[in-house]
């Protein structure tokens, strides 16, 4: 398989990062998950530019035994999106959002990526976790792991998670949305504990703010869940 080389981003591409880097830090560090807050000090990211992804490859390697893999889509496809991840492969896209898009946008650019996921990648236990998820989704249609693909949504791209009785943003989305956060973080958003039967009724949508969020109890909640998830659909759909 060639492996498509990292993109060379430009200085207005750049500049796009920086005002993101500013626009952000500041709550993401006030209300950030522990695990988010010590990862992005274990990757180095810089706040005037774009990484270098050779470099910052090379460190997720050391760190966890993962490979970033370039990709010019923007929303990658659940079924390649998982073939990557339990390859232990995570995809970052060459896309950056535009200026009058810096508290939200519904695409996952190069930011969200990097700025959200990478730091909680830094940790062999969330990678772990993010393999596992991978290989039991690769068992399920798409249509079969609708409701897996809901608890993803609201646990490791726009989860909350409790840490030493305090409410902390968990989610990848929340991270790299400064509107979104903000949002998050209002009494406009209902804030509901962690529930596989909810996830079985409820429909995610990139294309506007959520209403409802969930509150993971621990991280070890979430390492559990994929298996019960599994355990869940066996158990109601075994005849």
């Amino acid at each position: 398989m060639t492996v498509r080389p990292f993109k060379k981003f430009s200085p207005a591409e750049d500049r796009i990062w920086k005002l993101l880097w500013e626009k952000q830090i500041l709550e993401a560090r006030k209300h950030a998950s522990e695990l988010w807050l010590e990862g992005l000090d274990l990757i180095g990211l810089q706040y005037d530019r774009i990484p270098d992804f050779n470099q910052l490859n090379q460190r997720l390697k050391e760190l966890v035994g993962w490979e970033l893999v370039s990709t010019d889509v923007i929303f990658s496809d659940g079924q390649d999106w998982f073939e990557h991840l339990a390859r232990r492969q995570f995809l970052v896209t060459e896309y950056i959002r535009e200026e009058k898009d810096l508290a939200y946008t519904p695409l996952p650019d190069i930011w969200h990526d990097t700025f959200g996921h990478l730091p909680f990648m830094a940790h062999q236990r969330y990678a772990d976790y993010i393999e596992r998820f991978a290989h039991h989704a690769l068992k399920f249609t798409k249509d079969q792991r609708k409701s897996l693909g809901s608890m993803w949504w609201y646990t490791i791209e726009f989860g909350f998670m409790v840490e030493y009785g305090e409410m902390k943003a968990f989610g990848a989305g929340l991270m790299s949305s400064p509107g979104e956060l903000q949002q998050a973080l209002s009494d406009d958003v209902q804030k509901i504990p962690y529930s596989l039967e909810e996830f079985d009724r409820i429909s995610p949508s990139p294309h506007e703010m959520h209403k409802k969020l969930f509150v993971l109890d621990s991280m070890e909640q979430l390492e559990n869940s994929v298996e019960e998830w599994v355990a869940r659909y066996e158990r109601l759909h075994t005849f």
